[in-house]
């Protein structure tokens, strides 16, 4: 049904532990009637004679529509009421998850009479998937994709710390011992990026070491030769011993940062140029119906969802380029009128 041009489908045996001989077949997820399963499951090679100890099954809930929230998972026009998990339309353990934290935190925040915390989609997955859901909708259930992210190459694993732990310690999530380590490690990579963008040598003295550069005379920090897949703090550490000196953790670290720091670099030029658009706020009562031009969809839309910026505008779904340049316009004019 799912894949009939298809003459095979990779399914993955997956062990569900090391004393557990039930094992799961990923790749045929499916809610069908028991018996078809029973069918199908033993006419995969290797599967004639296994024994289906729970079949595939389907999961229907509803949810409301999470449009009516805003970036702090608030349903607008409820003060005190946050919505988080399967009811805003996700599926998944980690999307429940990161939602019931921002959720959470924003109550608290919310009685407390504090800031609220509203995670950025350029700082962390968490504000890619709120920023989707209450600016996009769902029309089917939500999964955080990493190809959601635009700015993805910066959304790592190993600088999540160094993204959002100060973020936490401002909110009041991360507790004063955490926070201690991590401003040890956070000096620690300071000082480290210090020195290697201290040292540095010629393509000339770079042979003389036994690496392979372009002879373009120019000088090359330690981070600069780090960007080279073939070299590494090891490899450095024979031309320079101090580096010996540096824990793993703060090599390893250093060099994934040098690895993607030129597609950085590139990536925060499309960056700030994108921002300086993206940034640009649209009032609470900016009026739609004077913008001809757009569809009865996208008005519709818009007045539902009152983007607060052009970056949430650009994000709705069904939005084009012309639109959005319409918005712009309209909003240069009305700065144009306002400053004469």
């Amino acid at each position: 049904m799912r894949f009939a041009e298809k003459e095979s489908h990779q399914v993955f045996l997956e062990p569900e532990g090391l004393e557990d001989h039930t094992v799961y077949p990923n790749g045929i997820s499916t809610s069908l009637p028991a018996e078809v399963q029973e069918e199908y499951v033993r006419s995969i090679a290797g599967l004639e004679d296994a024994v289906i100890l729970r079949p595939g099954y389907a999961i229907e809930y509803d949810h409301a529509d999470p449009t009516c929230l805003d970036m702090t998972l608030r349903v607008t026009g409820s003060p005190g009421l946050f919505l988080a998990g399967q009811i805003n339309g996700t599926t998944g353990y980690e999307e429940a998850a990161a939602q019931g934290l921002v959720a959470g935190a924003n109550a608290a925040l919310s009685v407390l009479g504090r800031d609220a915390f509203t995670p950025s989609r350029r700082e962390s997955y968490i504000g890619v998937m709120i920023d989707d859901l209450v600016t996009r909708g769902v029309t089917e259930p939500y999964r955080m994709f990493t190809s959601r992210a635009e700015f993805r190459l910066h959304l790592r694993a190993d600088n999540a710390d160094l993204r959002l732990t100060e973020t936490g310690v401002a909110v009041g999530l991360v507790r004063s011992e955490r926070a201690a380590r991590f401003e040890v490690r956070r000096a620690a990579l300071a000082s480290a990026r210090q020195f290697l963008e201290s040292i540095n040598l010629t393509p000339t003295e770079a042979r003389g070491h036994g690496l392979s550069l372009n002879a373009d005379g120019q000088r090359r920090s330690g981070m600069d030769l780090l960007s080279y897949p073939n070299i590494d703090c090891r490899l450095l550490a024979r031309i320079w011993p101090e580096i010996a000196s540096l824990p793993q953790a703060v090599c390893r670290q250093v060099e994934i940062e040098a690895l993607y720091r030129n597609y950085l670099d590139r990536q925060q030029m499309e960056q700030a140029q994108l921002g300086r658009d993206e940034a640009r706020s649209v009032p609470d009562d900016f009026d739609y119906s004077a913008l001809p031009g757009l569809s009865a969809e996208l008005r519709e839309k818009l007045v539902r969802i009152r983007p607060r910026n052009l970056g949430q505008a650009g994000r709705i779904e069904g939005m084009t380029p012309a639109a959005l340049m319409l918005i712009l316009a309209h909003l240069r004019a009305s700065e144009r009128r306002r400053a004469s």
